[in-house]
């Protein structure tokens, strides 16, 4: 099994191969990658679609990405179990990581959770991501709703640790 963290903007993706299949932050993720050209195009075809990707590795770590004409920087840490950041307490605090569209909230207000319960789904560059809590304890407050076009940063919802 290899284990890398990666870091897109202001969001952080753990993940794992395991015998052949991708484990994103605890999702399998159907899909296969192919070199096109040996020089970092790439193509990833997934069940319902493929989508070609540009790949230039630089200094440390760091990435260049082009995935369907979007450019982002991505750094990757190899042993993300073994080198995990440290952090401060979690607040309970759960923020847009970037702007989209909330699909479904699978919380309400005075449900309980438990770190890493999927809170809600939120759809951004036609990739649908699962926001998790990132603390145990009960929901306070949910601050959209489902069909809400939120922007980057904009606080979604709040958890009172505990449990």
């Amino acid at each position: 099994m290899t284990d890398y963290r990666v870091s897109v903007a202001d969001r952080t993706y753990d993940v794992s191969i395991q015998n052949d299949c991708l484990v994103v932050n605890g999702d399998h993720v159907a899909f296969n990658m192919e070199s096109l050209n040996g020089n970092g195009l790439h193509i990833l075809r997934q069940p319902t679609r493929n989508t070609e990707a540009y790949l230039e590795p630089n200094r440390g770590g760091l990435y260049d990405i082009q995935i369907d004409g979007t450019h982002l920087s991505a750094e990757v840490v190899m042993g993300f179990q073994s080198s995990r950041k440290t952090s401060s307490p979690d607040t309970g605090k759960v923020l847009s990581p970037m702007p989209g569209l909330i699909v479904e909230y699978l919380v309400k207000k005075g449900d309980s959770v438990i770190k890493g319960d999927t809170l809600l789904v939120q759809e951004a560059m036609k990739m649908q991501m699962k926001l998790r809590a990132p603390c145990s304890g009960t929901i306070t407050g949910v601050f959209s709703s489902a069909g809400s076009q939120v922007s980057k940063g904009l606080h979604l919802v709040s958890i009172e640790p505990g449990i």
